[in-house]
């Protein structure tokens, strides 16, 4: 009788654990997707500007380490943005060829996990010359957020300070949930709401 009493409450806990499972709100579930934020700089007139190099890889840094990215979807994220610059006038060239503009990619992963459990105690009083059950359960979820950053190498600040002209930040990017068709319009999107990113090339 005991055991189909012990065996019973873990089922109900289970029931209740895939019903309850803890979840981000739905602010953080933005993050699940491929929400595109741009921004540039005011002050400077992109005609001034010709040239570009990208990095041939992307920085991606954890909540442990940080490593560069070279499998298929960065290339693709990569050439999608040089693509990209093409199509704005500038013109891609390597990177010992003192380029005006320097392309890198930043990958921020974290993994969120939580722990928590469902007290019985106190759920079935005429059960109570039982021991207490209380199970223990995990969930955890992923976010990944991109940020592309166009470099200005033309024109230093003092102390050879170089400044971001233009970034994009592409949250949910990367993260093994889109497809590459996803991931390439998101990069597509991230133009698209910066008209103002473009050269003459003169």
């Amino acid at each position: 009788m005991k055991t189909k009493i012990s065996l019973l409450l873990l089922g109900m806990g289970l029931v209740l654990a895939l019903a309850c499972t803890k979840y981000p709100p739905a602010t953080d579930r933005l993050l699940e997707d491929l929400a595109v934020i741009t921004q540039y700089d005011t002050k400077i007139d992109f005609n001034d500007y010709k040239t570009f190099a990208i990095k041939n890889s992307i920085t991606k840094i954890t909540d442990h380490d940080t490593t560069t990215i070279t499998n298929q979807d960065a290339m693709a994220v990569l050439n999608q943005i040089a693509e990209n610059m093409k199509d704005r006038g500038f013109e891609e060239v390597a990177a010992g060829s003192k380029p005006d503009f320097g392309i890198q990619v930043l990958f921020f992963e974290n993994t969120y996990i939580y722990t928590y459990y469902y007290d019985w105690w106190g759920y079935y009083p005429y059960w109570y010359y039982y021991y207490p059950y209380y199970p223990v359960y995990y969930s955890s979820y992923t976010t990944g957020l991109a940020n592309i950053e166009l470099v200005d190498l033309k024109n230093e600040g003092p102390n050879s300070t170089l400044y971001v002209r233009w970034n994009a930040y592409i949250r949910g990017l990367m993260t093994g949930t889109h497809t590459e068709a996803e991931i390439l319009s998101s990069i597509d999107q991230a133009f698209i709401q910066t008209p103002q990113l473009v050269t003459s090339g003169k």
